[in-house]
């Protein structure tokens, strides 16, 4: 069934939201946009307040703005035990191996409940400067690459208000999760309304359907991806909107002689898919950060997108790099070089969501033949 997959359209990119010159104003310039099942707009525009992203458990969800000689750019990151360390993927500050950091990042703090507010540009919200980052060192550049993960330690500690949180380091395989970020949105639910830019905080649900490299596999989907560097441990999610036409994890499993055993519907009306500006952003499962937002990708309408578009549409695969498979790198990254127990939420999420995009500094688009 290989010949199959790799007979489809294909093609991968980074969740990158570019913005303008001053991070006073996050408006993305790219077609992708952050979407639920229905609007996450502004309240005043309409959108649901299902998507909203207001208690406190979110309020260690940082908006990470990075400024660099061709502009300024939006990624999303999360905060660790210490309280002067932020997660967030590698491609948000670096371009792979040896390459330059961002002139500057600047991590922005909000625990109001104003779900609509741009941090940047509220007196109510706290920067904090970034004085250090700490990247993977397995980390290629490659938009697909398991080691797209990096540490930024804060110039000072975090605000009082913000919530810490641990890490999640079982099985993902089937895990239903959680996924927040300041990315882009939409004004209609599967990515075909109107791009409504980043910078508003928002949250919403998904399940983590499978790992590239899943046993179940056999090996054959890892070449799908393309590029050379390790893959096999990230986790895929597709975005369904009830419809078993769109449940593209399902349709690829079954073409790779998988069977049905990764068929689901999804999780209705709370269900999100990752656009520009949530790069780096957390999953959490049971209020711990469970991965990292990474990149968007699609096998065409013949494995369930809806639109043969990379655009962030039902029947596309979101893909996270796991921090189990980094928790040596995170610890040692971190003040004091170990994770203390956080305040971890009282209960398991339970989203409302929306999800934001990534912002890579350079896009990478795969074509499989």
């Amino acid at each position: 069934m290989k010949n199959v997959i790799l007979g489809a359209l294909g093609a991968t990119v980074a969740l990158s939201a570019a913005a303008p010159a001053s991070a006073v104003s996050l408006t993305a310039i790219s077609a992708p946009t952050i979407v639920g099942q229905t609007s996450t707009a502004t309240l005043a525009g309409g959108g649901n307040p299902l998507y909203a992203a207001t208690a406190a458990r979110y309020s260690g969800v940082v908006s990470l703005i990075m400024e660099t000689a061709a502009g300024n750019f939006i990624c999303s990151g999360s905060l660790l035990g210490d309280r002067q360390s932020i997660v967030t993927a590698a491609h948000c500050v670096s371009g792979g191996a040896g390459t330059a950091t961002p002139i500057k990042t600047t991590a922005y703090f909000y625990g109001g409940s104003d779900q609509d507010v741009v941090p940047s540009n509220s007196p109510l919200a706290t920067a904090v400067d970034v004085s250090a980052y700490f990247v993977n060192a397995g980390y290629t550049g490659q938009v697909v690459d398991e080691n797209d993960i990096a540490v930024l330690r804060l110039a000072d500690l975090a605000p009082a208000f913000a919530t810490s949180y641990g890490l999640f380091t079982d099985d993902l395989t089937g895990t239903d999760f959680n996924v927040s970020g300041f990315g882009r949105r939409s004004d209609t639910g599967g990515s075909v309304g109107a791009n409504l830019g980043t910078g508003r905080r928002r949250q919403g649900d998904n399940t983590f359907d499978y790992a590239i490299g899943d046993a179940a596999f056999n090996g054959q989907f890892l070449s799908a991806f393309g590029g050379n560097a390790a893959k096999s441990r990230i986790m895929l999610a597709d975005f369904d909107n009830g419809s078993a036409a769109q449940d593209s994890g399902c349709r690829i499993a079954v073409a790779l002689g998988a069977g049905n055993g990764f068929c689901d519907l999804g999780r209705g009306a709370t269900e999100v898919m990752i656009a520009g500006g949530d790069s780096g952003g957390p999953s959490f499962v049971n209020g711990r950060i469970a991965t990292v937002t990474s990149f968007i990708s699609s096998f065409g309408m013949n494995f369930g997108d809806v639109d043969n578009v990379l655009n962030n549409s039902f029947g596309e695969l979101g893909g996270f790099v796991p921090v189990s498979i980094h928790q040596a790198f995170i610890r040692r990254s971190m003040v004091g070089g170990a994770v203390p127990e956080p305040a971890t939420w009282a209960m398991m999420m339970l989203g409302v969501g929306a999800v934001g995009g990534s912002l890579r500094r350079r896009r990478t688009s795969v074509s499989f033949a």
